[in-house]
């Protein structure tokens, strides 16, 4: 039995970890404390037991009882109720840290912890648990609060996790009085989702800084009710201790007079859709936060064409309606993931009824012109479909005109303007089109379809693309060791295009999978022949494209290359971006082991610059880094940029990885390099990307 000293606090230490009960003894060192130790769930409870510890930190994970189950446990036994306790874990999902409040822990910590703060915050919670046992003997409900009417009543002492309730309160949350216990977890559970992060953060104001708070949410009652609720709570001493208390007053019926008042003020009652006032607030605010993230916003003004037409036609009540299914048309075209709502309300705040037959649609983060004229072609081929009015059938489309901030206006009067002068651009042309205000728009929008309708020609007849190759050398030897396959595209009449001009265009438009497959035999095929003709074991890199490596059957394509080619698979490295990589880690793991399982080897491109966790880094069966060009050309004069660099060269020689740097022009770069040990080096320095013929001149000896 380990000594105690009866005036020194209790900490009991459960881990099933010996290095972290180490550390945690380690930090908490001194003459304050006592310190004991359990390595089980089961052996924690008899400890407990035993020493009666006042603050028990308690690793969730463990064999046999776990963290969850062990602090429930702990509550049932004498003095249980009373003492600290702390989950220590890995979980930091909502609902692993509500089970850890449910079950009893009075607070948790999340591994790794910080161990500078890990003292401190330990002996803050010590002192805290005090506060709240002696708070316990004085324990009593606020007696200014009896009087208040109709209103619920709350009081918490610190002490457990349990509010103390009036039976109003338990009224507005939907439950019956008295009946279960209320804690803050629970309390949470009936505040509206929207609305909790207002009242975490008014909690955790009164609790950390003993502020007072006045606030307004909404609760969610048993039965599925929403009401409003008005929260007015005090931080105060009642001798010395600190407690707090609140009421809750329902207000729904004077919010909802309010929302109805609001509703009228700001919405169409026709169409449902936010009208003039409330679109230009949005467009104003909207504005306002692109210009302080430096950011793009599209506009789109509809009009109907020959809306006039219909309605003198069929009378008031059929335009009406056809206003009504116009307005449901526009909004089913832009309630797709690719468009983010400009309000509160992704349904209803991105499209506005203007005035009229007029509409308008602000897209925030849909700033791309491909990806605008998209949204307007689709809305067009919306309208292309008859309505159905009553008993009468009717066609009418659309002119839709575009503008963007902040390249063709900075302010909301002239955004209008412009989009409103392009709408009417688009009735010249014929009605039933959109149009761009600004020309370089239509320019670019022209090019990109050009560019993508070229590609497509160049597929079908198979011999614009080449490849272009260049060195990686080995920065021992000074020898090649293998090259890197770049694309390049001879069009016909734009002359030699390097990727960087179409690839995203291919990518967007899903060309890249058949243009990747292309260059993937390809480049095992010319590996293959210099093997053969110079009788060295070359390594050649090819680039994977997300969209490729986002497809299931692209280990089947890497084995038909390798089968056509004859290439051994390990010639062949893949380069695949850490963007792509940690995009779906459940998918990705599996399908870098398959292609693990073929013989070839893996590489991370543009390392460092992605997202990256060195978690799921330990796990990828890759071969190689590749250290980005932007940490390697700013390597001489930038201190950052060279640590980054040794860093991830470091990294690497821990993983038992290769690392190669791409970028490298100059000597100095080279030096820099070489001697932080990076084992492969690519750039200009060397030679640039050049065709195959180009490269056996320059490099290979004849034979």
């Amino acid at each position: 039995m380990t000594d105690i000293e009866l005036s020194k606090p209790t900490i009991l230490i459960v881990d099933d970890d010996p290095a972290i009960r180490l550390l945690m003894s380690h930090a908490l060192s001194g003459s304050d404390l006592n310190i004991i130790e359990a390595e089980s769930g089961e052996q924690a409870i008899e400890k407990f037991k035993e020493y009666s510890p006042e603050l028990t930190l308690l690793d969730v994970t463990m064999a046999g009882i776990d963290g969850f189950e062990c602090c429930t446990e702990i509550r049932e036994l004498p003095n249980g109720s009373h003492a600290a306790i702390v989950m220590v874990t890995g979980l930091d999902q909502p609902q692993d840290i509500e089970k850890a409040f449910h079950v009893g822990a009075t607070d948790f910590m999340t591994k790794p912890l910080k161990w500078p703060i890990f003292s401190h915050r330990v002996r803050y919670i010590l002192k805290a648990n005090q506060t709240l046992r002696e708070l316990s003997l004085h324990k009593d409900m606020l007696a200014n609060a009896q009087s208040i009417a109709h209103l619920g009543y709350w009081q918490w002492d610190y002490k457990t996790p349990v509010f103390q309730c009036s039976d109003e309160l338990y009224r507005l949350m939907g439950l019956e009085p008295q009946q279960q216990e209320i804690t803050y977890a629970s309390t949470l559970r009936c505040v509206h989702p929207e609305d909790r992060a207002t009242f975490m953060n008014a909690m955790r104001s009164a609790l950390h800084d003993k502020q007072s708070y006045d606030i307004e949410y909404r609760i969610v009652q048993k039965n599925g009710d929403v009401i409003n609720i008005h929260d007015r709570t005090d931080v105060t001493q009642l001798y010395g201790q600190w407690l707090l208390t609140g009421t809750l007053h329902d207000i729904t019926n004077r919010k909802q007079s309010e929302q109805k008042i609001s509703y009228y003020a700001y919405y169409d009652t026709l169409t449902e859709l936010p009208n003039r006032r409330l679109f230009l607030e949005q467009l104003e605010s909207s504005i306002a936060a692109a210009k302080r993230r430096d950011g793009k916003l599209s506009l789109m003004f509809i009009d109907l064409d020959r809306f006039k037409q219909v309605n003198d036609t069929y009378g008031h009540h059929i335009g009406d309606e056809l206003l009504r299914q116009a307005a449901t048309r526009i909004k089913n075209c832009v309630r797709l993931s690719d468009v983010v709502a400009a309000g509160t309300k992704a349904s209803d705040t991105t499209v506005a009824r203007l005035a009229g037959d007029e509409f308008t649609v602000l897209l925030c983060e849909v700033t791309a012109v491909a990806d605008v004229a998209i949204i307007a072609q689709r809305i067009i081929e919306a309208f292309a479909e008859p309505f159905l009015l009553d008993k009468h059938q009717a066609y009418i489309s659309v002119s839709i005109g575009i503008t963007g901030y902040p390249s063709d206006a900075n302010d909301v009067k002239l955004l209008l303007q412009h989009a409103d002068a392009a709408m009417y651009h688009a009735k010249e042309q014929g009605r039933n089109n959109y149009q761009f205000f600004s020309k370089s728009m239509n320019s670019a929008l022209a090019s990109r379809l050009e560019i993508e309708a070229d590609l497509r020609e160049a597929l079908v007849e198979g011999n614009q693309f080449q490849l272009f190759y260049q060195p990686q050398i080995d920065a021992a030897t000074t020898e090649i060791c293998g090259f890197e396959a770049l694309l390049r595209w001879q069009h016909p009449t734009k002359g030699l295009l390097a990727a960087a001009s179409f690839i995203d265009i291919a990518e967007s438009s899903s060309l890249i999978l058949e243009l990747g497959q292309w260059v993937l035999i390809e480049a095992c095929r010319q590996a293959a022949i210099w093997h053969e003709s110079q009788n060295k074991g070359f390594r050649i890199s090819v680039n994977v494209s997300a969209m490729q490596f986002s497809h299931a059957y692209l280990p089947q394509q890497v084995e038909h290359a390798l089968t056509e080619s004859g290439l051994k698979p390990e010639r062949l490295e893949l380069e695949i971006t850490e963007t792509a990589i940690i995009k779906d880690i459940a998918e990705t793991i599996p399908l870098l082991t398959e292609l693990k399982e073929l013989g070839v080897k893996l590489a991370i491109d543009d390392f460092g610059t992605g997202y990256s966790s060195l978690n799921y880094l330990k796990k990828f069966p890759i071969d190689t880094l590749k250290i980005d060009k932007t940490f390697v050309d700013e390597i001489e004069g930038s201190e950052k940029d060279a640590a980054i660099a040794r860093t991830i060269v470091q990294l690497a020689r821990n993983l038992g990885l290769v690392t190669i740097a791409e970028g490298v022009e100059n000597i100095q770069q080279q030096k820099l390099l070489i001697d932080m040990g990076c084992n492969e080096l690519q750039g200009y320095f060397y030679s640039k990307p050049k065709d195959p013929e180009s490269i056996e001149q320059t490099f290979f000896r004849s034979k």
